[in-house]
């Protein structure tokens, strides 16, 4: 699934020598601005606060020491990269397009510049112009081939600009080149989608059997199952992924990406309304993926449209 693979991944391009002794981003936050008190003020120690921040989802803290770095030194290639993702986070589009373009300017390291087209395209992404985005990830990769998540990015818009094709070529590619098991997953989603059921279904079954934990494998031979017409078995690989799912779930502090799998699993089954409730609390859990919008979208379409016809007056 999309959403597993990517948030399996690591949020940030971080260089060598960013991150801290990581006992939660509360007390680094704390030590870096003590260190900042006692040490004075520089773009390393605000770039790396501003990364804490980011993790908890204070993207205008974030924002506010990134800008500060940039004042300090305003050719650091990392802090217009990360300043740009907080402006995406916060919906300020246009500076973050005015940041990474500044970046890219001043980008000499080659992985440094691939990164900043990587936040480009996330910016066009944010925008809807996805075949910009698109450009730019695929010119990004070309520079800089060894980055997993890219290619998982890159694979969200093959499919969201239905390039079923260059969806599976892209991701073969990035496994020959990154030996990422990540983007296996994804890989088998791609195959599924573009019709080579043979291919997913040998894959499949070869995870299943190594596998101690099987939902997410057995929803994608239920895809599988479906779309060859074997609706029985199908339902039989749900009704499994969802039993061992419901095991897996804590019900006082659900994992956001186990509600997204049973809501897929429910939804194959046709069980719309549980569907939207896991893929909504997935949501609530900070899981926001361009495919969950998605499916939260095609499920609420019907209603809506049942909805407009109750309202619809009756013809004369």
């Amino acid at each position: 699934m999309t959403s597993r693979a990517t948030a399996c991944l690591c949020l940030c391009f971080l260089g060598g020598g960013l991150l801290l002794a990581h006992e939660g981003p509360e007390h680094d936050i704390e030590e870096l601005t003590e260190r900042i008190a006692k040490e004075g003020d520089s773009a390393d120690l605000r770039l790396q606060r501003a990364i804490e921040f980011q993790v908890l989802g204070k993207s205008a803290e974030a924002a506010k020491d990134l800008e500060r770095a940039l004042q300090l030194e305003p050719h650091r290639a990392a802090a217009h990269r990360e300043l740009g993702r907080a402006y995406v986070a916060l919906g300020k589009t246009n500076e973050a397009m005015d940041t990474v373009t500044r970046g890219l300017k001043h980008a000499s390291e080659e992985s440094d510049h691939a990164a900043l087209l990587m936040v480009r395209a996330e910016i066009w992404r944010a925008r809807k112009e996805n075949q910009k985005a698109l450009d730019d990830a695929d010119r990004a990769i070309r520079e800089h081939a060894e980055n997993a998540e890219w290619y998982l990015i890159r694979s969200q818009l093959h499919a969201t600009l239905k390039l079923k094709k260059e969806r599976v070529q892209g991701l073969a590619d990035g496994l020959k080149r990154t030996g990422s098991g990540v983007l296996e997953g994804e890989w088998v989603d791609a195959l599924i989608d573009n019709g080579q059921s043979a291919v997913a279904l040998e894959k499949i079954e070869t995870e299943l059997k190594a596998s101690r934990l099987k939902s997410t494998w057995l929803i994608r031979r239920a895809k599988v199952r479906q779309a060859s017409g074997d609706n029985a078995e199908a339902r039989s690989d749900l009704e499994a992924a969802i039993n061992e799912l419901n095991r897996r779930i804590t019900p006082t502090s659900p994992d956001a990406l186990l509600l997204a799998d049973r809501g897929l699993a429910f939804e194959l089954l046709g069980k719309k309304e549980e569907a939207r409730k896991d893929y909504e609390q997935a949501r609530e859990k900070g899981l926001t993926e361009e495919w969950l919008r998605e499916r939260l979208r095609m499920l609420k379409e019907p209603e809506d449209r049942k909805a407009e016809r109750k309202e619809k007056p009756a013809p004369c």
